[in-house]
């Protein structure tokens, strides 16, 4: 799978939701709108201008963080933190899905016990989202596919040449931002994204 997390702030493209449709035309799995320097009310504009695009284009779409909005918006699916996983257990019995991003192994096993049903781990590669922070590396990631039942998806320099190892660690799919936020081509990207992910040598058996 192929999971598009936003940042109209690197977005090369003259225009940010023109960009997310070319985007959403290529057919990811999914679009997380992951905009936090918005207040929520600015969020739910664009969040409602998303969801039309994804649905268009028959993609599933995702609220990065604000519960409210999401529930306001018809939305059964959010991704939030692990902190805030701990601190709005009563919220989350309304959604269908709860993304989590989690950082260490036992932060994807307390949040698979808390309820999340998808985890996002990282940054397993050096990224421009977290400058001078080193890649957790691969081997978090085997740990955190081993330990837990549900879906993990790696995030965090993620990138032709890095999403096949981040399956082959037994990841359910991928997390890309830059690549596909400043993609002259998007639909070619992805294309080539997904080419990579299905050639990808099987997890290891143990």
């Amino acid at each position: 799978m192929i999971i598009v997390i936003t940042d109209r702030k690197v977005v090369t493209a003259p225009d940010f939701l023109n960009h997310l449709d070319t985007i959403a035309a290529a057919a990811p799995d999914m679009i997380i709108l992951r905009e936090k320097d918005l207040s929520e009310a600015e969020y739910r504009y664009l969040a409602i201008e998303c969801q039309y695009i994804c649905s268009y284009h028959n993609v599933r779409f995702c609220v990065n963080s604000f519960m409210k909005t999401a529930l306001g918006i018809d939305n059964g699916r959010v991704q939030i933190s692990f902190g805030s996983l701990l601190s709005n257990q009563d919220k989350l019995k309304n959604f269908e899905e709860i993304w989590v991003s989690v950082h260490d192994l036992n932060e994807a096993v307390e949040a698979e016990r808390l309820g999340a049903t998808h985890l996002i781990c990282g940054n397993v590669f050096e990224t421009s989202c977290k400058q001078g922070a080193e890649g957790k590396g691969v081997a978090l990631l085997e740990e955190v596919c081993k330990a837990v039942k549900v879906p993990v998806f790696a995030v965090g320099g993620i990138n032709l040449e890095t999403a096949g190892t981040a399956i082959t660690a037994g990841c359910r799919g991928v997390c890309v931002r830059s690549l596909l936020m400043q993609a002259n081509n998007p639909h070619m990207m992805i294309n080539a994204l997904r080419k990579k992910i299905v050639n990808a040598p099987p997890p290891r058996r143990v």
